[in-house]
């Protein structure tokens, strides 16, 4: 059997991660709970759930990178910490879309800092991938944007900046960063628990938290983390705009929430140029 490329590799891993976080938002609509409460929960589980999974590997002799692996093992969790975070209160504080598109502008960020730091230039490939994904963004979102909050506009683009700087982090180290949500989730975790009043949940909502915590959130980070070993920056946060397009998909299938024939349509553009790209990256390889 012939062996996969980085390329191909990357290419895998990110879009397995990306396709497990498409399932945060639906679940996180079905525990419908107090924001801080559920971003406490969903980062302690999440973190004690690798940390767990480290610790059986470690007791069976079996290689697993380290918890921290020097400076980069502190900024790169900080980093995904401070946008959980700041996702949080810009989607409280600014329109949906308004996040939505500005989050899309994520690969841009990656690129335009893999450039300065990296000298990384991103091929015709990646930029019309790109272009296209953002015209499809543009059709999803266009009815609902407006000027919003500056505060949440602000916090949308500081979750974006924040993720594209630490995918850009472990592109230059090349680490294996599959640990770090245990770091990620615990910074997480206590941030929201000084800041939540009331961090109780029903056994409804526990349960849908778990697997949330425990199952989507932990596979969907370690291997989006891992992705950048492979590939650029770019091309890994190109792979979030499946959440914005599948997530509204798996809520209507999940609490009938109606989606709207621009979120198809979008959608379609957006996945026609996610897969072009990826397999017209795997053909270079060849």
């Amino acid at each position: 059997m012939t062996a996969l490329s980085n390329q191909q590799k990357g290419l895998a891993l990110t879009f397995t991660g990306a396709m497990f976080m498409t399932f945060d938002t639906p679940v996180l609509r079905l525990i419908d709970g107090e924001k801080w409460t559920v971003l406490f929960w969903r980062a302690l589980l999440m973190s004690l759930t690798v940390l767990i999974w480290w610790l059986i590997m470690r007791g069976l002799k079996k290689p697993v990178p380290e918890l921290v692996d020097g400076k980069s093992g502190l900024l790169v969790p900080a980093l995904f910490a401070s946008s959980n975070i700041s996702f949080i209160l810009a989607i409280y504080n600014t329109t949906i879309a308004n996040t939505v598109f500005i989050l899309a502008l994520t690969p841009l960020f990656a690129i335009v800092i893999s450039f300065v730091w990296l000298k990384e230039k991103p091929g015709l490939a990646t930029w019309l991938a790109l272009a296209v994904s953002m015209f499809g963004v543009g059709i999803i979102v266009w009815a609902g944007l407006g000027a919003g909050d500056l505060f949440g506009n602000l916090m949308a683009m500081l979750t974006g900046m924040a993720m594209a700087m630490a995918f850009t982090i472990i592109r230059y180290t090349g680490k294996d960063m599959s640990m770090s949500p245990v770091l990620t989730g615990a910074i997480t975790a206590s941030i929201a628990f000084f800041i939540s009043t009331d961090l109780s949940l029903d056994f409804y909502q526990m349960s849908w938290m778990v697997v949330n915590g425990v199952i989507i959130l932990p596979i969907a980070a370690s291997l989006m983390v891992l992705g950048p070993r492979y590939i650029s920056s770019a091309e890994v946060s190109l792979f979030l705009l499946l959440e914005t397009v599948l997530a509204p998909i798996w809520v209507w299938l999940a609490v009938g929430e109606t989606v709207a024939f621009t979120t198809f349509a979008g959608g379609a553009i957006i996945l026609i140029a996610l897969i072009s790209h990826s397999l017209y990256s795997m053909r270079s390889e060849l």
